[in-house]
């Protein structure tokens, strides 16, 4: 159950902000928090009846919500996704992107089909995506873009290779984004969130989650809503100065 809103003072309050991945786990989570605090949202997803169900709730607690169904790894879908929310809300300030797959399969196991899925969704969907938000935060000359990077892209993976190429591909986009919207006051961040609960990550280690979670450096996995509080941290004025970087939750076992 959401919170009444009680926006407040919040740094996003009015903020037109893009979430995609949005009908469960972390850009659930981000939604919901950002709504909270007074921001117009975009709830952007595959999943009609996930994001249909958001938006009720959003509204019923008082706050700003617009659902649109979009499959990332469509270009034109993309394009179509952020002319919706610039038409319905004026302008656009932020955009979330956590939509993504993962799906396990060893290294030398995987199919051509398996790689080029992930490879479609994570990272040609992330330029897609980026490229048209960035046009219009270039006009606008201002924006902030917050990408969900995984440590996986930094490490690498004997069962995720084809997420962690995709994930490292979307690290390095990351950095050039800042680097060519920089000039235009736009500001682009990627976050590793870590081993967090969500039907994605437990979906992709069904058989070893609680062995997974024991092995983290904390011992417990994140919620999607303590991530959230990061996205509101870089929406916000605490960001203001910080781009072209990969937040990481916390420090990996061995490294």
């Amino acid at each position: 159950m959401m919170a009444t809103i009680n926006a407040g003072t919040s740094s996003v309050r009015g903020k037109v902000i893009i979430v995609t991945g949005a009908a469960s786990g972390i850009g659930h989570a981000t939604c919901e928090l950002f709504a909270a605090q007074g921001a117009k949202v975009v709830v952007a997803d595959l999943n009609q009846v996930g994001i249909d169900t958001l938006v009720g709730d959003i509204e019923k607690s008082g706050g700003t919500a617009n659902a649109f169904q979009f499959d990332v790894s469509d270009a034109a879908q993309c394009q179509r996704l952020v002319q919706h929310a610039v038409k319905t809300f004026g302008r656009l300030d932020v955009l979330v992107h956590a939509a993504g797959i993962c799906k396990p399969r060893p290294l030398l196991e995987l199919s051509n089909e398996e790689w080029c899925q992930t490879l479609r969704v994570n990272l040609d969907g992330t330029f897609f995506l980026t490229r048209d938000v960035g046009k219009v935060m270039a006009t606008q000359k201002s924006g902030t873009m917050i990408l969900l990077t995984s440590d996986r892209g930094v490490f690498g993976s004997i069962d995720y290779a084809h997420y962690a190429a995709s994930k490292g591909g979307m690290i390095a986009l990351t950095k050039s984004l800042a680097l060519a919207l920089g000039q235009y006051n736009v500001t682009v961040n990627g976050l590793n969130p870590g081993m967090t609960d969500t039907p994605l990550a437990r979906g992709a280690n069904p058989t070893n989650w609680d062995a997974k979670v024991a092995s983290d450096v904390l011992g417990k996995a994140s919620m999607p809503e303590e991530i959230a509080q990061t996205m509101l941290f870089l929406a916000g004025p605490g960001g203001q100065y910080t781009t072209g970087q990969i937040l990481g939750t916390r420090i990996r076992h061995g490294q």
